[in-house]
């Protein structure tokens, strides 16, 4: 998949023009429209990730130690155990076998019924946030969601332009002032129009409600809190 450098260049071709800024400055703030954009794709798209855990005999197992775990973001959307990869049905625990037990420590999932022994293992599917990885900074986005997040990384670089030109500039000719009032709305008005790209594509309305995510209940017959997916 396209590497970050990719997705600069594409800024540059969505949002052509002359920059005020320059060198490693604007490589920044193109470097952040990006990562922008992937954060908002990872929201609608995000990555699911599966991953097998070797058990340990105990009933807690960190979430943290999971690859691409992101705290505030990942979503657990099963475990599976035991895994056995021979069988055509898999065995998904049901949600009443396990939770997400947090401690101070951080948050686990915890096996309430049957544990994983030592030479066990039991199979986690969760959702991750999007990013640039690998000896290649390779992005994970699926090639087929490329360019409409690039047209929403041009869309976050476009706000960027027009903020600047929407700054009182301090300047002895009006009619400089005109004209950055004027940039300040066409660029507002590109970034609009580039963010529609993307939103067109993943189908989903700017202004409508979030993406479903998970809600939080307590289980009536326990003071436990549980992540109902």
């Amino acid at each position: 998949m396209t590497v970050i450098a990719g997705y600069i260049t594409a800024v540059g071709y969505l949002a052509p023009g002359t920059y005020p800024w320059t060198g490693a400055d604007l490589t920044a703030k193109e470097t952040l429209a990006v990562t922008m954009a992937l954060k908002t794709h990872s929201k609608h798209r995000p990555r699911v990730i599966v991953e097998d855990v070797t058990g340990d005999g105990g009933f807690d197992y960190d979430l943290s130690d999971l690859v691409a775990w992101s705290p505030g973001f990942s979503v657990v959307r099963r475990v599976e155990y035991p895994v056995d990869d021979t069988d055509e049905d898999a065995d998904v625990l049901d949600e009443d076998a396990w939770e997400i037990y947090s401690t101070p420590d951080g948050d686990f999932i915890r096996f309430l019924e049957d544990t994983p022994e030592a030479d066990e293992e039991f199979r986690v599917t969760y959702t991750a946030p999007h990013d640039f990885s690998g000896e290649a900074s390779a992005c994970t986005v699926k090639t087929f969601d490329e360019e409409a997040v690039q047209a929403l990384a041009a869309s976050q670089f476009l706000r960027m332009l027009s903020v600047y030109h929407s700054q009182d500039q301090e300047s002895t000719i009006a009619a400089d002032s005109v004209d950055h009032r004027s940039r300040a709305v066409e660029y507002r008005s590109q970034a609009k129009m580039m963010a529609q790209v993307y939103y067109d594509h993943v189908g989903v309305k700017p202004d409508g409600p979030a993406p479903a995510g998970f809600t939080i209940a307590k289980a009536p017959e326990t003071d436990r809190v549980r992540l109902v997916h």
